[in-house]
């Protein structure tokens, strides 16, 4: 690992079952509960070369105070229309990455994420967590 390597992330749900549902739906994979130390997990990926995380179940959970995670998808209107069908809200729909110079002027450069040109949109889950969707098209 690389010093300052993101290498977990948790985000705090109040209803693990449901949100298990929405983000395997949002991102088309596949969410393994687990239990360890008598606290129950959502799995989001265990693949070796990749950032790990979990959805955990906290009865106190204020989303209005958490960290926003970019997650890759494909397809992001795609992604957004299950967003929406599962009760989610779109705050800001696909937008294309880009840069502002000091005297007004857009530019359309390559982004800290990937190094490529790429897209977000930004949604809020169903249990209040403000999530961003990263995409190349």
């Amino acid at each position: 690992m690389i010093q300052g390597q993101i290498v977990w992330f948790e985000i705090p749900v109040k209803d693990l079952d449901r949100s298990m549902f929405f983000y395997s739906e949002v991102l088309a994979i596949k969410i393994q509960k687990v239990k360890f130390l008598e606290q129950e997990y959502g799995i989001l990926n265990k693949d070796k070369d990749t950032i790990k995380g979990v959805l955990i179940e906290r009865k106190d959970h204020n989303p209005k105070t958490e960290i926003i995670l970019f997650f890759y998808v494909v397809d992001i209107l795609e992604s957004l229309r299950e967003v929406v069908r599962l009760g989610g809200q779109i705050v800001i729909g696909k937008t294309m990455l880009k840069q502002k110079t000091k005297d007004g002027q857009i530019l359309i450069t390559s982004n800290l994420i990937d190094g490529e040109l790429g897209y977000y949109a930004e949604f809020i889950d169903c249990e209040g967590n403000r999530i961003c969707l990263y995409s190349n098209s």
